[in-house]
């Protein structure tokens, strides 16, 4: 673990500006924007509903100068050359591709999808004894797509947990696609979160979060250097594993072009359960583990890297707020 560098306050009026985390910025699409591409989608085929995505591209490359520049920071961490505007365009490119995907796998049409995973005899091992986890993704390629997987499992059930306030607009079109979504959503930020995590992970199903971001009620991070610079991850996924003694289980839904995902699957750590005393050593090392294969799979596909916001300042605020509650139970 590394220590947070100094910061100096921003006052930017950019939502997107340094200093301000991702929760505030607005969302770019509009709720009939959203209706429009979904039923296009859903009418007329994929392959229609994919001319969307240059006109996406082209107002990125026009209006989303903020945007333009925090992808550029990422860029140069990762490509072995200086990014060039091709680069962006294909960034802007598979996040357009993904987002419209999305449409398809929420609504159980995604027969036609090219779905590759890798070490699935990992969670073949965890169902045949009977147990759950939890798996860690980032906003690294479709995270959605997990649920390709799910509907090709039948005995497998995957619990998503994410805020319900963040991106109202999007979360009413999926769930408008299908509303039977709505049950497999563990709320965070509630009350009983844990409660009915631990209800999960007993029943011997999965619980998928993304950890790559601190989230609008997390208190308590690990700061990891993440390619070349401090970034505060979220930690409480993996408290909640260590209190739960269940496993931890690393995911990506990397995009490769056309039609084609690789699903990826790592065992992060086994996370017994570990006396309050214990914990916060171990917490950190798991979390150093995670930033280490986040940084890994983002040089693998670095246009799959869709954090729109200036990311090595993102966490600058819960920062402060950790620095008073990280001892306290998750």
């Amino acid at each position: 673990m590394i220590r947070p560098r100094p910061s100096t306050p921003h006052t930017s009026a950019d939502p997107a500006s340094p200093g301000q985390d991702w929760t505030r910025q607005k969302e770019r699409s509009t709720p009939f924007a959203l209706w429009l591409i979904g039923a296009v989608a859903l009418t007329l085929g994929r392959h229609v509903a994919r001319i969307f995505i240059a006109f996406a591209v082209a107002w990125y490359l026009v209006r989303a100068w903020s945007v333009r520049r925090h992808v550029y920071d990422f860029l140069r961490r990762v490509l072995p050359r200086p990014p060039r505007i091709r680069d962006l365009v294909r960034t802007y490119w598979c996040f357009a591709a993904v987002t419209l995907d999305r449409v398809f796998f929420v609504a159980g049409r995604d027969s036609k999808f090219d779905v590759r995973i890798h070490n699935p005899e990992l969670l073949d091992d965890l169902q045949a004894q009977g147990r759950g986890a939890i798996l860690l993704g980032a906003h690294l390629g479709s995270f959605i797509a997990l649920r390709a997987l799910a509907k090709r499992r039948k005995s497998m059930a995957i619990r998503i947990l994410q805020y319900r306030d963040q991106n109202p607009a999007i979360s009413r079109t999926i769930a408008r696609l299908n509303p039977d979504l709505a049950e497999d959503i563990i709320p965070l930020g509630e009350p009983d979160v844990l409660l009915r995590l631990e209800r999960c992970i007993r029943h011997g199903q999965f619980a998928a979060l993304l950890a790559d971001r601190m989230g609008p009620k997390d208190t308590r991070g690990v700061t990891c250097d993440f390619l070349g610079d401090p970034v505060a991850f979220p930690s409480g996924g993996v408290e909640a594993a260590l209190v739960l003694d269940c496993p931890l289980v690393l995911f990506f839904g990397l995009y490769r072009g056309g039609n084609r995902y690789e699903l990826y699957f790592e065992r992060l750590a086994t996370c017994p359960y570990a006396d309050r005393g214990e914990r916060r050593k171990l917490v950190e090392d798991i979390v150093e583990r995670y930033a280490g294969r986040l940084a890994h799979y983002a040089r693998q596909a670095p246009y799959n890297w869709f954090n729109f916001h200036d990311y090595w300042h993102q966490n600058e605020e819960p920062l402060k707020k950790e620095s008073g509650s990280a001892n306290q139970q998750p």
